[in-house]
């Protein structure tokens, strides 16, 4: 999978410092679409993902911060998404989502949905592996 990081200078260095091997863990490395990833200041929360399917694109939005370590442990927890979309285990559907079948309503408990139960058990794991290889 290609990328392209938008983010200040050592934000960008640092982020494509982790990506060969966030990527390599999570099976993304052979993958077709695009990943973009982009540092915005007006982001609320602390990472997003989006499927940009027409484009075979990936966007990864990513707010920033002083604290690295906080930075990579959300890019892991958000490649974790890009891997779950691009094998098709999570869907968007223009009600909700589908994992691994299952149709789950835009309303679903943030906590309860499975496909952020599974990102939150790679994350650190995800971003540990990173920083010794």
């Amino acid at each position: 999978m290609e990328f392209h990081v938008e983010a200040g200078p050592k934000t960008r260095r640092y982020i494509e410092s982790l990506l060969p091997s966030m990527m390599s863990q999570l099976g993304l490395t052979r993958k077709r679409p695009l990943l973009m990833i982009k540092v915005d200041r007006e982001l609320e929360e602390q990472g997003t993902t989006i499927p940009l399917l027409g484009l075979d694109t990936y966007l990864v939005v990513l707010k920033p911060t002083r604290d690295i370590l906080n930075l990579g442990i959300t890019l892991a927890h958000e490649l974790t998404h890009v891997a779950q979309f691009a094998n098709g285990t999570l869907q968007v559907t223009p009600k909700g989502k589908k994992w691994r079948g299952k149709f789950y309503p835009m309303d679903y408990p943030y906590l309860d949905q499975p496909w952020e139960q599974d990102a939150f058990a790679k994350q650190e794991l995800v971003f540990r592996r990173a920083i010794i290889s």
